[in-house]
């Protein structure tokens, strides 16, 4: 039985339109570790070797065939390089969520900063209309909570360890 599935089911059966928001980096991608001394100023290449959480992608797969649900990314990148690795990197594991699904906010061009990460991503959320409610799978609980409340009663707001149950 898959709780997280379930539970995502029954908000699609209680709204007519439903938006999923997905959260790339320590949610469907591992997170790279840099080992001591292994910090270096380029970041080229970090991402694209990122390994697939394939439990969450699996599940992402299943909630992708229920009918009044679309799945979005929506995650940031700190450079532009990294945000060309992350389309790369979806196009080949998570290639079921169409690319004009993908939102991907670069620091570098100025999509968002430090003092609004952690707001901008409900922002961009509920700049998408048609949707009588809008989930969000995350791994960071600062935005989860920022998006919740942006969201209200509209929103419902995931910790990525709820898909991994």
């Amino acid at each position: 039985m898959d709780n997280f599935y379930n539970e995502i089911k029954k908000i699609c059966d209680k709204n007519s339109k439903v938006a999923m928001f997905v959260d790339m980096d320590g949610t469907i991608v591992e997170y790279s570790i840099y080992l001591k001394g292994e910090i270096s100023t380029s970041t080229r290449g970090k991402f694209i070797d990122g390994r697939p959480i394939e439990i969450v992608i699996d599940k992402l797969r299943k909630i992708n065939e229920i009918e009044n649900i679309d799945l979005y990314i929506l995650t940031l990148a700190k450079t532009s390089i990294i945000a060309e690795e992350k389309k790369v990197w979806l196009k080949k594991y998570v290639d079921f969520i169409e690319e004009k699904n993908w939102i991907i906010l670069d620091k570098e061009k100025g999509e968002y900063t430090s003092e609004n990460k952690y707001w901008k991503k409900a922002e961009k959320m509920k700049e998408k209309t048609g949707y009588d409610c809008m989930i969000l799978l995350d791994d960071d609980h600062k935005i989860l909570k920022e998006t919740k409340g942006e969201l209200k009663d509209r929103g419902y707001a995931y910790h990525i360890s709820s898909a991994l149950i």
